[in-house]
């Protein structure tokens, strides 16, 4: 355990251990013969170098009360120190790419990954040297990858956004804001005077979106303080695509109206896929000012390819160990093959609710889209111990859940026409939008409220740990137990359910809980 070594990290040898030892002659014959014949050309690629320390290890290190490291989170050029490849490796490994006439495109700043274009024919044999054979003797670059993403790039990722329609139909006004606020008991913590004032929110998403509709959205709801926004651009300009722009922009709108005190900063990647999805998080990652990331976009655990997982793994392992909270949307297909990154056991997962407020009369239940179930992937981590035995032994999800039901929607400010939802028209307007993407942005502008009023103290990091540690008993204090309503497989009931995960935020008391930790 790293605990015993915390002191030592710094002074690691690296490590060279066997990739996959008594591996067939004939298999990797196979193997090589079939990336011949691949198609010719060039591809861009993520080489993901193989640690000296584990970024399971570094997250472990802070979330541990007894070690010597807990909530003393990294840095980007800690973890460079301690896990990276050292100088000369590294160095040597960029001199034997150019040699093969492969140009670096991208360095991650903690040096755990580079992000390369060449030839794909050569690019093919590397990874099935990194992935099939032992590493040479004469040190070769394959001994000092972890894996290669990218060549085949998956399936792409889905967003979790349902538009159903506009302001003009007759009472389909949705949600307002302050119906949402007074809803989940947020105006005490803003007449306390936390706005989120200090925080960085994260957006992490694709394609290219209308920054102006974020702004216009926060002025015409009169937030007081405005938040800023931005965007950083990291893996080429983005294309456009309507329904991701309004993906992009309601969770930056929404982000923002909870934490109308915060910066907001939307990644967003021009590549959708296994490549695009990890230079997301490892740029987000290695920017480091952003202790809060919401993402509104996934796949089904059974299309994940096995190298992009180990890859993600890792990066979400490093989040925790930078003290970085990521709340993912859990999808709106109800329950069915589990999702991905929802059931990682390293990010927040946010359900969805149908809540319904009309003249004070609040009542929430489940709500049937909400992606939930138990992950096929991973494991029940330690904090969901408590959790029902006969539930099984894999990661159960959602976490925590919010209003998304459609029919309970909430106005978003888009470029957006019904008639013709694949091309933008040339001004924006209101629509309401549903879907647990609109549930973890606002989870996520409740984090930064908690995080401001923490002040000296360190951000809370995964939430997880803490909100499971809370006495069954005292949940209801915390949250809104949500004990009707199904997935179409799962129902919600007393308690932990796998619609609602422990239920959407009692936000005034469960502020004061996180606050006082």
């Amino acid at each position: 355990m790293i605990r015993a070594k915390q002191e030592k990290l710094i002074k690691k040898i690296p490590i060279k251990s066997a990739l996959v030892p008594g591996v067939c002659a004939a298999f990797l014959a196979a193997g090589a013969q079939s990336f011949a014949s691949s198609p010719s050309g060039v591809a861009e690629v993520i080489l993901c170098l193989r640690p000296r320390v584990s970024m399971q290890e570094l997250a472990s290190s802070v979330t541990d009360p007894s070690a010597p490291r807990y909530q003393r989170y990294f840095t980007p050029e800690e973890i460079r120190a301690i896990a990276a490849p050292p100088q000369e490796e590294y160095d040597s490994i960029l001199a034997d790419l150019r040699r093969h006439g492969v140009t670096v495109v991208r360095e991650s700043s903690a040096h755990l990954s580079i992000t390369v274009r060449g030839e794909r024919a050569y690019l093919a044999r590397l990874k099935a040297e990194v992935e099939f054979a032992k590493p040479r003797a004469s040190n070769g670059i394959e001994s000092s990858i972890e894996s290669i993403v990218g060549l085949t790039n998956g399936p792409k990722r889905h967003h979790s956004s349902l538009l159903i329609r506009s302001m003009t139909d007759g009472d389909a006004n949705g949600l307002q804001p302050p119906a949402i606020k007074q809803a989940y008991d947020f105006n005490p913590i803003y007449q306390a005077g936390f706005t989120g004032k200090g925080q960085h929110i994260a957006i992490a998403t694709y394609d290219a979106f209308y920054l102006q509709d974020i702004r216009d959205y926060y002025v015409m709801n009169h937030l007081d303080p405005m938040p800023s926004v931005d965007q950083v651009k990291f893996n080429g300009t983005p294309d456009d695509d309507v329904l991701s722009a309004v993906e992009t922009e309601s969770d930056a709108e929404f982000a923002g109206m909870i934490a109308p005190g915060a910066s907001i900063h939307v990644f967003a990647s021009a590549k959708n896929g296994d490549a695009g999805e990890q230079a997301i998080f490892t740029t987000i990652l290695d920017d480091n000012r952003s202790k809060i990331v919401t993402y509104s976009w996934g796949t089904l655990e059974n299309t994940l390819d096995r190298e992009h997982k180990k890859a993600m793994d890792a990066l979400f392992s490093r989040a925790v160990a930078q003290g970085v909270t990521i709340f993912v949307a859990t999808g709106d297909g109800g329950a069915q093959v589990p999702d991905f990154p929802a059931g990682n056991p390293n990010v927040v997962a946010v359900g969805g609710t149908t809540l319904t407020d009309t003249s004070g009369a609040r009542s929430e239940l489940a709500w049937s889209g909400s992606g939930g179930g138990i992950s096929t992937f991973y494991p029940r981590p330690s904090y969901q111990a408590g959790l029902d035995p006969k539930m099984g032994t894999g990661r159960d999800y959602p976490d925590v859940a919010f209003n998304a039901d459609p029919s309970s929607g909430q106005p978003t400010w888009v470029h957006y026409d019904p008639t013709s939802p694949m091309s933008a028209p040339d001004a924006p307007s209101y629509y309401i939008i549903g879907g647990t993407s609109i549930a973890s942005p606002q989870w996520a502008g409740f984090m930064a409220l908690v995080d401001e009023a923490r002040g000296s103290k360190k951000h809370l990091g995964l939430l997880n740990p803490w909100i499971y540690a809370i006495p069954t008993a005292s949940v209801g204090d915390y949250f809104n137990d949500i004990v009707s309503g199904s997935n179409g497989m799962y129902s919600a009931g007393p308690g932990f359910d796998l619609v609602t995960g422990l239920g959407s935020m009692m936000a005034s008391a469960l502020f004061s809980y996180l606050q006082a930790l």
